[in-house]
């Protein structure tokens, strides 16, 4: 009775001859399992072996699966009808059994291309990576961190099949790709002073909220998984088009609120939707909006003492129409048009207006009680605006909130139609003035506020009033982050937060002279700045000219002017000495200030 020998591998490479006799209940095993262990390793004498000789082009293969959640694509190499696996030294020559058959098959490998396929795969192209650490076979590869399994499912397989890869494996494990091209269906509603949203996109049959796209696009996703297990593609450019709306709007449960300032916000999704289902309101106050110069007449005030020029009852029209929606607003004429002028107007038709009420009792008009108006100006201003007040507005009660000696009372306020005070005053009363709901904040020379960090910036947006308005001669546009500050007073969030608005305006327009983001910030502002220059509306009017006067100062003053000005010298000269200039530049200017003060009064 015959046995059957396996022989130990470490024997092999020392037998020369050994005749094997094999049981014919173990053929199959044998000529399976052993036979072409036994004819790599040695030379085989059998007149029932035969050999056939494989010579095909390797053909690579990708084998997908998944474990444990994560996708694994396995590389083999196939020889017509023959395969084998990846391996990092592989012989020239593999065999193989013939089912069946005492027949074995030398495959004859193209090595250096298996090489160098792996090699493609490690690369980027195809997104795949090693799978280091793990425990799979060699030749295996997983996603890269960056690529998603859907853009392998869509472009990456695609990619492979035509670099000659054959891809084997259930490629719906990787989940069910909705084909259809989205689509967006709009539904906004009116409110107080916002609108709100509703917005869903659809592939085919199901549908998405709008948000959901957002949270999956603020991840970094492309695709969002659907109601009915399927996958939806996110447009790319959906990213850069709808960010703004994204940033600077409210997410609500349905959608998204926009206030209305924030109209522009909207223009995009206008232009995508397919369905629309919009408040006639919203279409009003868009028009609005955009076509300011046709803004309705008011009339001039009868208490204002004087003649508005054609440009200036203008400017007191478009007062009035942001007023009318509940916006702030920059009046922003060139020096010399009377910007105080016309705010002045505007304050004292507000007087008149709450004098000649719209509430009726018993058919009668009935007077109404306003809140004060704010009106913060530099130092240097005051006696300007008591001066015009007093020709041009007389019947106007201002109370002048400055000095040591200042009613700190807020119910007082309620006795004037102006409180007036300064930056500084401001500043250091703002816990007491942001107590009282003004009516209106104005703000006089408002880049005053050009630095969104400083204090008396912080200070100004935590007063509390119905509207703001600000006034200034320096050309707004000249500086994006100057702009965001003084709107963030005006209308907060119309422009986003500081740093949103510095990455996707300020930075764009400054320095890489980004001319779409540019018309856009435009677009979104030019209802709220009203400029014009001498040259628009006064080219009548003589160019402005300076004259220098000096004046000689009385005994009293001179003689405080040198006290402060050798205290200052005493002070500054043993500053510099012990830490030098730029440590001392602090000093100089509060000197400097100090000396011109004195001057002034």
């Amino acid at each position: 009775k015959a046995s059957t020998l396996t022989l130990p591998e470490r024997m092999i490479g020392v037998i020369t001859s050994l005749t094997i006799t094999i049981p014919m209940e173990e053929e199959e095993t044998f000529r399976a399992e052993h036979l072409p262990k036994l004819a790599e390793a040695m030379p085989l004498e059998s007149d029932i072996v035969s050999w056939e000789d494989v010579r095909e082009d390797v053909v690579p293969r990708l084998y997908l699966r998944k474990e444990e959640g994560e996708l694994v694509a396995e590389l083999r190499f196939g020889y017509g009808a023959h395969e084998t696996r990846a391996e990092r030294e592989p012989a020239s020559v593999k065999l193989a059994e013939k089912p069946d058959s005492w027949t074995l098959t030398r495959i004859h490998r193209q090595s250096e291309r298996e090489l160098a396929l792996y090699d493609q795969l490690k690369g980027k192209t195809f997104g795949l990576k090693r799978s280091r650490g793990k425990n799979l076979p060699y030749g295996s590869f997983l996603l890269r961190a960056k690529t998603h399994p859907y853009d392998f499912l869509t472009k990456h397989i695609p990619a492979l099949t035509e670099a000659g890869f054959e891809i084997y494996g259930d490629k719906e494990s990787l989940g069910k790709l909705n084909k259809n091209t989205p689509s967006i269906s709009l539904n906004i509603t009116s409110g107080i002073d916002w609108f709100d949203l509703d917005v869903f996109v659809h592939y085919g049959e199901q549908k998405v909220k709008l948000n959901e796209i957002r949270k999956a696009l603020k991840k970094g996703e492309k695709y969002i998984k659907l109601a009915d297990g399927s996958i939806g593609q996110i447009p790319e450019k959906w990213l850069d088009r709808y960010k703004h709306l994204f940033n600077m709007t409210k997410e609500t449960e349905d959608g998204f609120r926009v206030r209305d300032y924030q109209l522009t916000m909207v223009d995009e999704l206008l232009e995508d939707a397919d369905e629309q289902k919009i408040a006639d309101e919203f279409y009003k106050k868009r028009e609005r909006l955009k076509n300011i110069k046709e803004i309705k007449e008011y009339p001039v005030p009868k208490g204002f003492k004087g003649e508005l020029r054609p440009y200036q009852k203008a400017g007191l029209n478009w007062l009035y129409f942001l007023r009318e929606y509940g916006f702030g607003g920059i009046l922003a004429d060139d020096m010399g048009l009377g910007k105080t002028i016309q705010m002045l107007a505007f304050l004292q038709s507000l007087r008149e207006d709450a004098e000649n009420g719209h509430h009726a009792a018993a058919g009668k008009k009935q007077a109404q009680t306003m809140p004060a108006t704010l009106l913060v100006v530099p130092k240097s201003l005051i006696t300007n605006w008591q001066r015009e007040s007093k020709f041009f507005t007389p019947d106007l009660r201002i109370l002048e909130y400055l000095g040591g000696d200042r009613e700190k009372d807020v119910s007082v306020f309620d006795d004037y139609d102006i409180v007036i005070t300064t930056y500084g005053t401001m500043l250091r009363d703002v816990e007491i003035l942001r107590t009282y709901r003004f009516d209106t904040v104005v703000l006089d020379e408002s880049q005053a506020i050009k630095n969104p960090l400083a204090k008396t910036s912080k200070a100004v947006r935590l007063l509390s009033a119905k509207y703001r308005m600000a006034m200034t001669g320096t050309p707004v546009e000249n500086n994006t982050f100057e702009l965001w500050s003084q709107f963030a007073f005006l209308n907060p969030g119309l422009l986003g937060n500081m740093s949103y608005f510095k990455r996707e305006f300020a930075t764009p327009i400054e320095t890489k002279n980004d001319v779409e983001t540019a018309k856009l910030l435009k677009r979104m502002v030019f209802p709220f700045i009203l400029r014009r220059t001498k040259r628009q509306v006064a080219p009548e009017l003589p160019p402005r000219t300076e004259r220098i006067i000096y004046t000689t100062l009385d005994e009293q003053q001179r003689a405080l002017y040198e006290r402060t000005r050798d205290r200052y010298r005493g002070q500054l000269l043993g500053l510099l000495d012990e830490k030098g200039m730029d440590q001392t530049r602090m000093q100089i200017l509060e000197g400097l200030l100090r000396l011109r003060q004195i001057c002034i009064h």
